[in-house]
């Protein structure tokens, strides 16, 4: 379960960050939002609760004043996804998996048919269940799954639904459905889709191909 956590934890930080915005919206709206990405970029597994929790503050008053942009509700969520990996003991964990669950709501009422919001719908679940693996499972697995697939329906082409499912099937043991035979093909699948996707512009989520390569390094040719 650590390798887990561990592997979630990079999952989110590393490559989630664009160089350089070329989104629609305000100059205001994309330089706040670069400046938040790139700050994102600095931070590790390592980081500090405090370090964190400034980031997600720092998305939490972009979307403050753009109130129809659903990205900073999006990167505010995802961080807290984050810190819910980290928190000290269930019931802080818990804390920063509602306050993520906050800004998917909002952002969902944005944009209700929206992929990046299935998979992080998909990540809160996957979070929430780690918590407390043997007494969640029931509940949180059903709605991992639906998340992934939802996402999968609404853009085939987005390989972050495939990177999460074949992430969580690695770090399952074989006696429940996991482990690299069950992961393979479905991490595989990620990787080709990362060979043609393009995200929408340079601020939206770009997040999965390099984590996924130490796993496939241990799949088959």
């Amino acid at each position: 379960m650590k390798t887990f956590i561990t592997s979630a934890l990079i999952l989110f930080i590393i490559n989630v960050v664009p160089a350089q915005a070329q989104s629609t919206g305000s100059d205001q709206y994309k330089q706040a939002m670069t400046e938040a990405l790139s700050r994102m970029k600095t931070q590790s597994e390592k980081t500090p609760v405090p370090d964190m929790l400034a980031m997600a503050n720092q998305f939490e008053r972009i979307a403050g004043v753009e109130t129809k942009e659903w990205l900073p509700r999006y990167y505010a969520g995802l961080i807290y996804v984050y810190l819910g990996f980290m928190g000290k003991d269930e019931a802080e964990k818990d804390k920063f998996l509602d306050q993520a669950d906050a800004h998917l709501k909002a952002a969902l009422a944005l944009a209700p048919d929206n992929d990046e919001l299935a998979v992080l719908k998909a990540y809160i679940a996957q979070s929430r269940m780690v918590v407390d693996p043997a007494n969640r499972w029931q509940q949180y697995g059903p709605l991992f799954q639906s998340g992934v697939e939802k996402a999968k329906s609404l853009n085939p082409n987005n390989p972050r639904p495939y990177v999460l499912e074949g992430t969580s099937l690695m770090y399952t043991p074989e006696q429940f459905g996991g482990g690299p035979g069950a992961a393979c093909p479905v991490l595989k699948q990620a990787a080709e889709k990362f060979a043609t996707f393009k995200p929408a512009s340079d601020l939206h989520p770009m997040w999965g191909k390099t984590q996924i390569e130490p796993m496939l390094a241990k799949c088959p040719k």
